[in-house]
């Protein structure tokens, strides 16, 4: 059995130990490390300093923004004129244009945000290296002094006084060896969370760019629509109600032959060997090459306050070979102010197909036509054969259900 006096004399001197291990330990440490974080810190106050400019900026473009939508506004609400057209075009190109500037400051917004949290993230990242140093440091000192100096200690020292001073410094030390683990612990969340901020600012900045490039579109879109109402109303206020009139009544036209038509191929259609499935409808063009330019009844088409977007825009370079959708019947091929060259195709289920602005046709009236059979070239540069009112190379295509225009997406199988 081991006698009181020994056990007592063993904690004693335990704690005489890490005293000495408290007063190496705070020789060895380093010098205080909030002096190395102060060139970051600056960093991030230069950097928080341009997301507030950015954000007044933006502040300021948004409130004219609302100024040009009213202005817009008022403009669709007066009567159909040159000036008054041109007048809106003007407007919705400025206000494309501050959509774009708006655009670019998130983004450069977004940006400075990113570079704040890469900063953050080597702060949190630096932390953590320190509080792993001085944990190592402490495991070692433990080791050091982990064998049989306990007693030599003891009996090395001259009162118990200073035994009782070790004895605090012990305290101390496992004060500050709890107060590092809780902090590493702190550390590390803190780089976890400002990671995932990150990360969301990124998806944030990419879905910006994509926005970016839309608008961009769309300013392309708005320029080419003034240029080519300025083309095709040679300025004159009297030509311009002449081609408003001339659209209305092409548009009706169409619509009225298809109805009257639809019955009647439709049983050629059915009697004819030659004809497949058309339930679903191929691509025409490729929309791999730019997308969707204008959508159906979309509502930034630049000509929308003249009459609906009826069909989808593909835009693709001048002479590219455009297929028919689907099997069917050529119901005419004609040219005309609105459309341009363009191709109308019978199908069976009430669908009827039309392509638009194209710079050739390759059929011919009462033909029957395969699915992917090629129908002609696209066109529709403002100013070249066949373009008709066009702000740029695509093919305008259109589906009609029982005549009626209907989104082509529906209609479309999956490219």
């Amino acid at each position: 059995m081991r006698h009181p006096w020994r056990i007592t004399a063993l904690i004693i001197a335990s704690a005489a130990v890490f005293g000495c291990m408290a007063v190496a330990f705070a020789e060895d440490a380093p010098a205080d490390e909030e002096t190395e974080d102060v060139p970051v810190s600056a960093e991030i106050n230069s950097l928080q300093e341009q997301v507030n400019e950015k954000q007044a900026s933006i502040d300021q473009i948004q409130r004219k923004i609302s100024d040009y939508k009213k202005r817009i506004n008022e403009a669709e609400a007066r009567s159909l004129s040159l000036a008054n057209e041109l007048d809106l075009l003007t407007n919705r190109i400025t206000k494309a244009q501050l959509d774009i500037e708006e655009n670019n400051a998130e983004i450069d917004s977004v940006n400075a945000q990113i570079q704040i949290l890469d900063a953050r993230i080597k702060i949190f990242n630096d932390r953590l290296e320190t509080d792993r140093a001085l944990l190592q440091q402490i495991l070692q000192k433990l080791q050091t002094y982990d064998n049989d100096f306990g007693l030599q200690v003891l009996f090395g020292t001259d009162s118990f006084s200073e035994l009782f001073d070790r004895l605090q410094a012990l305290e101390s030390v496992n004060s500050d060896l709890g107060d590092t683990l809780k902090r590493a612990e702190e550390e590390k969340r803190s780089v976890e969370l400002a990671k995932t901020e990150q990360e969301g600012k990124k998806q944030h900045l990419m879905a910006l760019q994509e926005t970016l490039k839309e608008r961009q579109g769309q300013l392309e879109e708005e320029i080419g629509a003034k240029d080519t109402l300025l083309a095709q109303s040679q300025q004159s206020e009297a030509q311009y109600q002449v081609l408003v009139s001339d659209l209305k009544q092409e548009s009706a036209y169409i619509d009225h032959q298809i109805a009257v038509l639809q019955g009647e191929i439709e049983d050629k259609l059915v009697d004819s060997d030659e004809i497949g499935d058309s339930s679903l409808l191929s691509w025409p063009a490729d929309p791999s090459y730019r997308g969707l330019s204008v959508s159906f009844h979309d509502p930034t088409y630049p000509f929308r306050h003249l009459f609906e977007h009826s069909g989808i825009d593909i835009p693709e370079p001048m002479g590219t070979q455009i297929t028919s959708a689907a099997p069917g019947y050529v119901a005419w091929t004609k040219t005309g102010q609105l459309y341009g060259n363009y191709v109308m195709i019978i199908h069976t289920n009430g669908i009827a197909t039309l392509y638009a602005h194209l710079s050739k046709i390759s059929v011919q009236q009462d033909q029957f036509v395969a699915r992917g059979d090629v129908i002609g070239l696209s066109g529709g540069l403002p100013g070249t054969q066949g373009a008709g009112l066009s702000t740029g190379p695509h093919l305008h295509f259109e589906v009609r259900k029982d005549g009626i225009p209907v989104d082509p997406m529906g209609y479309l199988m999956a490219y």
